[in-house]
């Protein structure tokens, strides 16, 4: 899920002249859009170094060892627009089989798009969580991810139980552990979407207390550690897929792989030559052949991603030929959360006269067209709410992401006893 978020950005390019070992194998533009990145284009090599505008300075968005300024990356904002765009045409075809009981749509957009889509985030998440755990403190980095998350999703659910309510789709009761996006297994959930928000969101604490105890420098050493742990566990605890996994097995979930493989793709791409087109490639293999064990399927789909991901950062693409994926980007969590209660609305309020393939378009345009409204918002309360973060004192953020942790953990414990 992006998120799929939006965060700070890393930027590597080729440079003529290489102040350093780390510069001179940096080959790649790679970069993940905060949305408040205040830079607009590239500034590249060690003669830049002087001209870095204060605000870049100040807001970390300098990257020394590559000697550049970061700006936004279309070509991720796309495979960002797109990932949400392929699980959004998922429900969209998988719930017009169980309304209308026609499976014409799922046949062709199954779960293949469900389960890339997801992964694709995932990946996009880890390459984020590489740079920005570096380069932040285990308190600021947390604050930041809280803000990302919570408010856009909070703001969604209340507007869909506020619409449930007024059209008599059903009642929704409270649900402190679903809110709260915590790994407790089984949930009733407000939007049906949440249960990547508290991958994310497990994943983000992890990082905390990563970079709390001082582990960040062995991150890639943690991911391949990992990978290799998730690729293991059938041998121990058996093949399983469960996606509403509790605190003590999310960590074996096969979903994490992408994950993992998103925090080593700044180091893949500095040590291992990788041709350009292998991650489309593979996702072509992917969509063809997808492994009938779902499970094998989630590790192969974080594999491809990552390779996608990597691919993608390494090709420059003409904006005027993206179609709008780049904004489609920007609004890619808004669109995530806000494409399943869009479609079953829709679904529910169409007339059967009007055909399925009708109601199947109108629920995607309905979805997009919400997401743009909710997307536009979630940017800017994400920026208003990370420069409040940022005005706060050191004193009072550490407070607060302090109680937000332990309230995490003692959620997450009380809510695997509490049914």
């Amino acid at each position: 899920m992006l998120r799929g978020g939006h965060g700070a950005c890393i930027f590597l390019e080729r440079v003529e002249k290489p102040t350093d070992k780390r510069a001179g194998t940096a080959v790649l533009l790679l970069q993940v859009a905060d949305a408040d990145c205040p830079c607009d284009r590239p500034v590249v090599g060690p003669s830049a170094l002087p001209h870095a505008p204060p605000c870049a300075w100040a807001r970390g968005c300098f990257d020394a060892g590559a000697g550049t300024i970061t700006h936004k990356n279309p070509s991720i904002q796309s495979l960002r627009g797109l990932a949400a765009l392929f699980v959004a045409l998922y429900h969209a075809s998988g719930f017009s089989g169980a309304h209308f009981g026609d499976s014409s749509w799922a046949a062709v957009f199954d779960g293949r798009f469900g389960i890339i889509g997801v992964a694709i985030f995932f990946a996009i998440s880890g390459l984020l969580m590489a740079d920005l755990i570096q380069r932040t403190d285990p308190w600021r980095f947390l604050a930041h991810r809280i803000v990302r998350i919570y408010p856009t999703f909070l703001l969604t659910a209340s507007a869909w139980a506020s619409v449930i309510a007024l059209l008599g789709l059903g009642k929704i009761g409270f649900h402190i552990f679903s809110l709260m996006l915590v790994p407790v297994g089984p949930r009733a959930y407000y939007l049906g979407v949440e249960w990547t928000l508290v991958f994310e969101c497990t994943y983000y604490f992890g990082l905390f207390l990563i970079a709390l105890i001082g582990w960040s420098r062995c991150l890639n050493r943690i991911a391949l550690a990992w990978i290799a742990a998730i690729a293991a566990a059938p041998l121990f605890i058996g093949w399983s897929d469960n996606i509403y996994c509790s605190f003590y097995s999310i960590w074996l979930s096969p979903a994490n792989v992408a994950f993992a493989g998103g925090l080593l793709i700044p180091w893949i791409a500095s040590k291992i030559r990788i041709p350009v087109g292998t991650g489309i490639l593979a996702l072509c293999i992917l969509m063809v052949a997808l492994p009938a064990n779902p499970m094998i399927a989630r590790l192969v789909a974080g594999a491809v991603a990552t390779l996608l991901v990597l691919d993608v950062m390494r090709v420059k693409v003409p904006l005027h030929v993206m179609l709008g994926l780049p904004t489609l980007g920007d609004w890619s969590y808004a669109l995530y959360l806000c494409h399943a209660p869009c479609i079953w609305t829709v679904y529910h309020l169409w007339p059967a006269s009007l055909g399925v393939g009708a109601a199947w378009l109108s629920a995607l345009a309905t979805a997009i067209i919400v997401s743009a409204g909710f997307g536009m918002i979630d940017v800017r309360m994400y920026r208003h709410l990370k420069t409040a973060v940022d005005s706060a004192s050191e004193k009072q953020r550490r407070r607060r992401v302090n109680i937000y942790a332990g309230a995490f953990v003692i959620a997450s414990l009380v809510g695997v006893v509490v049914t």
